[in-house]
């Protein structure tokens, strides 16, 4: 027996999302600490690897789901899909640009910056 579809929870998407950024901040502070341990350039490398991943997930967030009812279920779809191009290629060039403009940097702190958070926002939004 199948089950009715649940309700959409736009607002508690959006507000999921943007406590995210406690996550970015424990991540900056844990880059500081790595820092202080003697590796270089730790707090930059992760700050960037975090933020470009919260940036680019927040617009994600915001494309999906602006559009709610049950009657807009291809609409819903199509922003889906938009959200999900617009955040790999938000991705792809925040990564060029790091990795082009910002000297010195550590590629694996970024990576691994941009990685938590990703693992984080699958883990807050499995919750729901």
């Amino acid at each position: 027996m199948s089950q009715p579809a649940q309700r959409h929870q736009q607002a508690r998407v959006y507000r999921l999302q943007f406590r995210q950024v406690w996550a970015l901040l424990i991540l900056i502070g844990t880059g500081f600490a790595l820092e202080k341990l003697g590796a270089t350039h730790a707090t930059k490398s992760m700050a960037l690897g975090g933020l470009l991943s919260y940036i680019a997930q927040c617009v994600f967030t915001l494309m999906a789901y602006r559009t709610t009812g049950a009657r807009a279920g291809r609409v819903i779809m199509l922003n889906m899909y938009v959200g999900q191009m617009i955040k790999w290629v938000m991705v792809l060039i925040g990564f060029a640009l790091i990795f082009i403009f910002v000297k010195p940097i550590q590629a694996f702190l970024v990576i691994l910056g941009y990685f938590i958070l990703q693992v984080v926002h699958v883990v807050v939004m499995w919750r729901i």
